[in-house]
């Protein structure tokens, strides 16, 4: 049947590949330049669509995670995810902190009036969740933005520090969540976390990771010359991983509710969570190593 996967190997047959590959294309090539004009365009607006995916990431994990028995606080959630990653645009970065501890006291005396005893620790500790997970972990793309990175070697007249950083990051993260489904989809045969997710496979890890390095090195070339060519690759490598990591995260978090995809929202990628999962791991782990090691 078409768009069965083969038996043994567990790969996808060619024509449902095609056809996914091809929405996927589609669909990449209307969001991509959207997330790259936005981040280098930076400012509020940058900031506003940021919130923006924190706010949609956070409806979907609360969507997902919502059961008769189990009613988070969607408004609550929403809008503080929204309102903690846009702080992050904010020069004093003291300001997230309060945001997140100013909607965790929201939550706490809604959910006073709004919940039950049975349920009222199970729906606040959702709802932080669904606030943190996409608000707190995407809002570090406004401090990669801004961050005062010492750039000797920057190439001037193109791009600023700050957007390459994002754009390093972004491209980075891509080059290895499409190399991976490519090799996974087509060679994949031994399986990586058959226990959380069993489409991913050790050949779409290598696939994936020998895609992050090149990536890396490529945008060294154009963008990034104030890396070096082995920092770079390392860098390739070790991002891969954690963008690994993070798309099996999401995985779990969606086996434990029973969804195959966060939502519809995005044709054949899912929802945005399922297209933005690595991103919100490499994103945080990225500034870090900026903040230690370039700054």
């Amino acid at each position: 049947m078409e768009g069965s996967r083969h038996p043994e190997s567990g790969t996808i047959r060619r024509p449902a590949l095609a056809r996914t590959l091809g929405i996927r294309i589609a669909v990449g090539a209307v969001l991509i330049p959207v997330v790259l004009a936005l981040a280098y365009a930076g400012g509020w607006a940058y900031a506003v669509f940021v919130g923006l995916l924190a706010a949609l990431g956070s409806y979907e994990l609360l969507a997902m995670a919502s059961r008769p028995d189990l009613r988070p606080a969607r408004v609550v959630g929403i809008a503080g995810s929204a309102a903690v990653a846009v702080s992050f645009g904010w020069p004093d970065h003291v300001l997230p902190g309060i945001v997140l501890a100013a909607a965790a006291l929201v939550l706490l005396v809604e959910r006073l009036v709004r919940s039950t005893k049975e349920r009222y620790l199970w729906e606040v500790s959702l709802t932080l969740l669904a606030i943190v997970y996409p608000g707190g972990l995407l809002g570090y793309f406004l401090w990669l933005r801004d961050a005062p990175v010492m750039a000797q070697g920057a190439a001037p007249g193109r791009i600023d520090v700050g957007t390459s950083l994002v754009y390093f990051v972004l491209i980075l993260t891509w080059s290895y969540d499409s190399f991976a489904y490519l090799a996974g989809s087509t060679l994949g045969r031994h399986k990586l976390f058959p226990r959380i997710s069993p489409s991913k496979t050790v050949e779409g890890l290598v696939g994936g990771l020998a895609g992050a390095v090149a990536a890396a090195l490529i945008c060294r070339a154009i963008f990034a010359s104030f890396l070096g060519g082995a920092e770079a690759a390392l860098l390739g490598a070790a991002l891969g991983i954690i963008a690994q990591i993070g798309d099996v995260a999401e995985s779990m978090m969606k086996r434990s509710t029973g969804a195959k995809d966060s939502s519809n929202l995005i044709p054949g990628h899912g929802g945005f969570l399922d297209r933005f999962d690595s991103l919100l791991f490499t994103g945080p782990a990225f500034y870090f190593y900026v903040r230690l090691a370039l700054c």
